[in-house]
């Protein structure tokens, strides 16, 4: 009997790595998508990592059921990100932890039959486990020897996947469609591709030499620059107001719908005094920090490692762009966000970035809110306050990230605004009212400093679209979101923006750009100086106005895609940004000079 329930509780040891995969690829809705040969590297890793918490611990019980534990939460965490985001967790996701933490509490968590069944295996499994319980001879020559194999051949794949593995196979993560690539290798092996993203290799042809030439081109470039955004005024604002708005964003972009009553009016009605058009971010449904990360500095998403958080990670002190040339030129930098001041980073990122301050959510404790959330018109009154109460004529730049429409479209919220040829789409009803609550504000803020004295400019651009149902964005289309070409794909990553003046300006309202070109604009229509990197961003405005993470236009509002970069007009032009922004972001001999307007 004694020797049947340890050939039981060995079965049972062998077996647990290969339950564990399928419970956890159940729950994300894989488990027969995987290729074979992923299926069978999935299952290798997740058996090394079993058996090396075996020999580690010598204890079937507490190691596996540790191991069943933290998979079944990480796997349900999986299925909910997918829910409500429609990506999968990516290694940046841990690692901004404490951001996602506060605004989980506005997402449903409901149990479905997935999680239900899946939780109902593991408790199972886990049950039999602690009946069944297997350990390794007392010997310690035995119990070394099983974590010298263990440990040897946890070292041996992960040196054969990262040095031959990814480029054999040809793993690479679609950062346009992650879920597609983490459907086709498995959670576990994608997770592990995406630890190689955060080393970063220079590109190629890259040195100091190379950077210093690129200077001298930059520099006789200067000499035949001509104005792209001239407001036709030599007026400086004392006040510059950038506000990147949760969520903000006009859906019409993607196809023509109908609400019964409007949801945008002030900011159509607005024509005079601005420039005003289409932002392409380069995020759709979150991650927030990286369109601040293009606004601020000029750099692009489309040529850091795929799936990064700068913030995170990639922000050197001092971290060059919009608030350090405006720091150079008599501004006082503010920074304002009506959260937690260390979501994404960023009381370390602005820092970085030379903000003098940063004002978080406890500078809103007596602001209204919506869903638990500081309004927009709460927000926009405390910016009121800081250019009411700072001293006349001082020069401010205030840069502010909203929260009112943040995600999680479920809440105890009455939706004014129904769609009225489309139903069941509760989501989207109640996230177009919230966009009436932000059209109503922002005909406040505008209305207030309309009547100032001080010259002041307000820019304002949404950070991505919402995640709402995938039906509604298909029935706008007329077709399945898989069915639409990779250009058509790409309207989910406008947004709206203006750059306001309450003085006379030359008003262009149909303009296009991406977001790392748009602090080029601000600095021109407020007749102010820029470093000689963002002289560089206006000659490759010039030639690709839209830069993507999928692809670009060019000056003909033509759109190609990376495929074959190397081959197109415009690589050379974008190799010589990518050798810029790698010698910004990571060089350690870095030419402060051509980032900065004095010169570092």
């Amino acid at each position: 009997m004694k020797n049947m329930r340890k050939k039981i509780g060995i079965i049972i040891g062998f077996l647990s790595p290969v339950v564990m995969f399928c419970v956890f690829e159940w729950f994300t809705g894989n488990l027969l998508e995987i290729e074979w040969i992923y299926r069978i590297l999935n299952l290798m890793l997740f058996f090394l990592i079993y058996f090396m918490v075996f020999s580690f611990t010598n204890s079937m019980r507490a190691g596996f059921t540790v191991l069943n534990g933290i998979f079944t939460v990480w796997a349900a965490a999986e299925y909910y990100v997918m829910e409500f985001r429609g990506r999968p967790i990516m290694i940046w996701d841990i690692l901004a932890f404490r951001t996602d933490m506060t605004v989980a509490d506005a997402y449903q968590y409901d149990l479905t039959p997935r999680i239900i069944i899946g939780i109902g295996i593991i408790i199972i499994w886990t049950g039999l486990i602690w009946m069944f319980p297997a350990k390794l001879p007392s010997r310690k020559a035995v119990r070394a020897a099983a974590a010298f194999l263990s440990a040897g051949g946890m070292g041996i794949f992960l040196l054969v996947f990262f040095q031959y593995g990814i480029s054999a196979l040809g793993m690479e993560i679609n950062m346009w469609l992650p879920s597609w690539s983490y459907g086709q290798y498995g959670y576990l092996l994608s997770t592990l591709r995406m630890i190689d993203y955060l080393s970063v290799d220079s590109p190629e042809g890259y040195s100091l030499e190379t950077v210093q030439k690129i200077e001298q081109e930059i520099q006789t470039g200067e000499e035949e620059d001509t104005p792209i955004w001239d407001g036709g005024e030599d007026i400086v604002p004392v006040n510059i107001i950038c506000i990147m708005n949760e969520s903000y964003s006009d859906l019409r972009v993607i196809g023509d719908f109908s609400t019964d009553i409007p949801f945008m009016s002030f900011y159509d009605s607005l024509e005079e005094n601005c420039i005003k058009g289409e932002l392409y971010m380069p995020v759709f449904g979150s991650m927030t920090s990286n369109s601040e990360f293009e606004f601020l500095t000029g750099n692009s998403i489309a040529f850091t490692p795929s799936g990064s958080v700068p913030y995170q990670i990639y922000m050197r002190n001092p971290s060059w762009g919009l608030a350090s040339m405006l720091k150079e030129q008599g501004y006082r930098t503010v920074a304002v966000h009506s959260n937690e001041k260390t979501n994404w980073n960023r009381d370390e990122a602005y820092k970085s970035l030379q903000f003098d301050e940063f004002y978080g959510i406890e500078f809103f404790q007596d602001s209204p809110t919506i869903r638990g959330y500081v309004s927009d018109l709460g927000d926009y009154e405390k910016i009121i306050s800081l250019t009411e109460g700072k001293e006349e004529g001082q020069p401010l730049f205030i840069f502010n990230v909203t929260m009112q429409n943040h995600g999680g479209y479920e809440t105890d919220y009455e939706s004014t605004v129904h769609l009225t040829e489309i139903e069941g789409m509760e989501m989207t009803e109640q996230y177009l009212s919230l966009i009436r609550e932000s059209d109503q504000a922002l005909a406040f803020l505008l209305g207030y400093y309309e009547q100032i004295d001080e010259p002041t400019m307000i820019v304002f651009f949404g950070d991505h679209q919402p995640a709402v149902e995938e039906e509604f964005y298909e029935a706008v289309c007329q077709c399945a979101l898989d069915e639409l070409s990779q250009e058509d794909y790409v309207r989910r990553y406008i947004t709206p923006f203006f750059i306001w003046t309450n003085y006379e300006t030359k008003s262009m309202t149909k303009e296009r750009m991406s977001a790392q070109f748009l602090a080029c604009a601000v600095l021109e229509r407020a007749n102010l100086k820029w470093s000689e990197f963002f002289s560089f961003l206006r000659q490759m405005y010039r030639q690709t106005p839209v830069v993507h993470v999928s692809g670009y236009y060019t000056s003909q509002w033509r759109w190609e895609s990376w495929r074959g970069w190397e081959e197109k007009r415009e690589y050379p032009m974008f190799h010589q940004f990518y050798l810029l922004q790698y010698h910004n972001l990571f060089a350690r001999n870095r030419l402060d000079r051509i980032f900065t307007i004095d010169g570092g």
